[in-house]
């Protein structure tokens, strides 16, 4: 038999912890941001639904059922599909932003505004610096293990809010940074293998 309190807890905790990591993905649910984007009708219309319902919404337990609850109603691909062109696009000006504003455009650049403050939020990786650029191999991800603790299909909306960004990070600098992954913890895998190369 579980225990009400220790499940309460677990809520509590997985909240808590969201809006210590994630607190920032509220950004991108105003209604404003809706002009940001290029949406056709049928995007607007699920954005129009889904910011709202995610801007009320409590953190970590009540995201994830404004999530599934769209998906639900309007079909899980469609909201993927939204969540992605968010993803690309409020990455790609944020990170663009960030790395014009720190004079920033190399690869050192990139270590050093994302990859230095990770440990401080409890991420573990090693990295390797080869000819073509850098490898790294991440063994623990806060954002993995609260998708775990929250269970159910966590871990595919926060790969789509959170993970799927990567790419558009590297992308983001001047000149782009290729960016290759092919594992990940979010997906089950026993790492993430984030490869940057300059070419």
């Amino acid at each position: 038999m579980t225990n009400p309190d220790s499940t309460s807890e677990q809520a509590k905790s997985c909240a808590e912890r969201w809006v210590e990591l994630l607190d920032w993905l509220d950004y991108w649910f105003q209604f404003e941001k809706a002009e940001a984007h290029d949406f056709d009708t049928g995007e607007r219309e699920l954005f129009g639904s889904l910011a709202p319902a995610w801007r009320a919404a409590e953190p970590g337990e009540g995201k994830i059922a404004v999530l599934e609850e769209a998906a639900a109603r309007f079909g899980r691909e469609p909201i993927l599909g939204l969540i992605g062109k968010m993803c690309a696009d409020e990455t790609r000006s944020y990170w663009s932003e960030l790395a014009r504003g720190e004079g920033g455009g190399t690869l050192d650049d990139l270590v050093r505004l994302l990859w230095k403050p990770l440990p401080g939020v409890g991420f573990e990786f090693t990295s390797e610096r080869r000819s073509s650029g850098l490898q790294f191999w991440v063994t623990s991800c806060p954002h993995r293990e609260l998708a775990s603790a929250l269970g159910g299909n966590a871990a595919d909306w926060l790969y789509a809010l959170v993970c799927a960004g990567d790419p558009h990070i590297a992308a983001s600098f001047d000149p782009p940074i290729r960016f290759e992954r092919t594992k990940t913890l979010m997906q089950g895998d026993d790492c993430c293998d984030h490869a940057y190369f300059v070419d």
